[in-house]
């Protein structure tokens, strides 16, 4: 490609879909300096060097989505219950509470109130919203895929939390832990079911768009990603193996975002709906994945990693 066709690739891109990119790769990287000048990523020793990645991998979704709470302020608003008032305000002060949230998850400032804080807002979001609107039509599977997702969104910052509450009060920590983990494990397990019955779709998160013929081998991919899903998700469910369980899954939901969700972003990175949205979904499911994995205990030591 020259400079020429890649400037006019760039000015076609709406400034929308730039804004949420660009907050959302400021973050990651904020989050990159910060591991490398505190050497986390230089002690940590095999996957471990993985799961730190998990608030990365959360917060620069949360940070892009945040942006769109301010680039699409108007549907945003619309989609705020009509009992509640102020539609707008919540717009704007709920994607300020991201992009805030975002940045403590990756500096480590107040990131036990921000990721308890976090939990607290995609479980609201699952009550008031997702749940009335699966339970208007129940036959829905998008509805419910979604609803699914937003309580996998309330787990992996739940479970960042417990890591955190764990040295000063251990079984509240625990308590914690396990909640995420059913937040977590159920979703899995209905997402396996889904892309072993719809393995056409997209898979990570399974929504309606069925994955674009240039990737290659997709179904191998997705039913690959079902396999890891059904097994990591069983153990997680009965609470055997639960740190190589959710490892299992992340490593899955990272495969598919790395064959399935990159191609995609770039060939519909001027859209905000099947590009950026797409990407950054599964980014953040397998971020809140591996938060959990670092709040379960290490099975040959019982201890769990500690985060930032």
């Amino acid at each position: 490609m020259t400079h020429s066709s890649a400037l006019l690739a760039f000015a076609a891109i709406p400034r929308e879909v730039i804004w949420s990119y660009s907050i959302g790769g400021s973050i990651f990287l904020i989050g990159l300096l910060v591991m490398a000048a505190r050497g986390t990523w230089q002690n940590a020793r095999g996957f471990d060097k993985l799961i730190l990645f998990g608030p990365l991998f959360y917060a620069a979704p949360i940070a892009a989505f945040g942006t769109e709470h301010f680039t699409f302020a108007l549907a945003i608003a619309s989609m705020v219950p009509a009992w509640i008032p102020w539609h707008l305000f919540w717009a704007y002060f709920v994607g300020t509470c991201l992009i805030a949230g975002a940045l403590s998850l990756v500096t480590g400032i107040q990131t036990r109130l921000a990721s308890t804080l976090l939990a607290l807002n995609f479980f609201l979001f699952v009550v008031l919203m997702d749940v009335p609107g699966w339970l208007q039509n129940p036959r829905d599977r998008i509805a419910i895929t979604l609803a699914l997702r937003e309580l996998a969104f309330s787990g992996g910052p739940l479970a960042l939390a417990a890591s955190l509450t764990a040295p000063s009060h251990p079984a509240r920590a625990r308590l914690m832990a396990t909640i995420a983990r059913y937040f977590i494990a159920v979703p899995v397990l209905f997402y396996s079911f889904e892309q072993f019955l719809h393995g056409r779709h997209v898979p990570g998160v399974p929504l309606d768009r069925l994955t674009p013929e240039y990737i290659y081998g997709s179904l191998i991919w997705i039913y690959l990603c079902a396999l890891g899903y059904a097994i990591g998700g069983i153990l997680l469910l009965i609470g055997r193996k639960t740190r190589t369980a959710a490892l299992l899954v992340g490593c899955s939901v990272l495969f598919v975002e790395l064959v399935v969700y990159v191609p995609i972003a770039i060939v519909d990175r001027a859209r905000i709906d099947l590009g950026l949205n797409y990407f950054f979904d599964t980014l953040m499911f397998c971020g809140a994945v591996l938060l959990l994995t670092a709040a379960m205990p290490r099975e040959e030591t019982g201890s769990s990693i500690s985060q930032q």
